[in-house]
């Protein structure tokens, strides 16, 4: 599960964030990811309640927002929205493709008061 990794990562993140930018009570963290990305959404929401617990980021609400992936298909050039349960063209069935966007994964925004 590198969901967990990830999370540990974030927390440091905004922990570096917060400390250089002086910030004292962060009440919430929001982050995009892609779904072409191979992060679960549920997944980071439960690792990120493992790793703050006990930190001073224990309170913050953490949002994850999912961005849709797009691809391009090497056979005919079709691009389209991706969907993981189904890797093929909708024009002319290949699976040979090419994403185009979609496998980020961003911290958006911490919310302070």
């Amino acid at each position: 599960m590198h969901e967990l990794g990830i999370c540990d990562a974030l927390l440091k993140m905004v922990r570096s964030i917060a400390k250089d930018e002086g910030l004292e009570e962060i009440k919430g963290i929001s982050v995009e990811v892609g779904s072409l990305s191979g992060v679960v959404p549920a997944y980071l929401a439960d690792c990120w309640t493992a790793v703050a617990e006990g930190t001073e980021l224990e309170k913050a609400s953490f949002t994850v927002d999912v961005l849709e992936g797009t691809a391009a298909c090497m056979d005919c050039g079709e691009e389209f929205v991706a969907n993981l349960e189904d890797l093929h063209c909708p024009s002319c069935g290949s699976d040979k493709l090419k994403p185009l966007t979609g496998r980020d994964l961003t911290l958006k925004e911490i919310l302070v008061e």
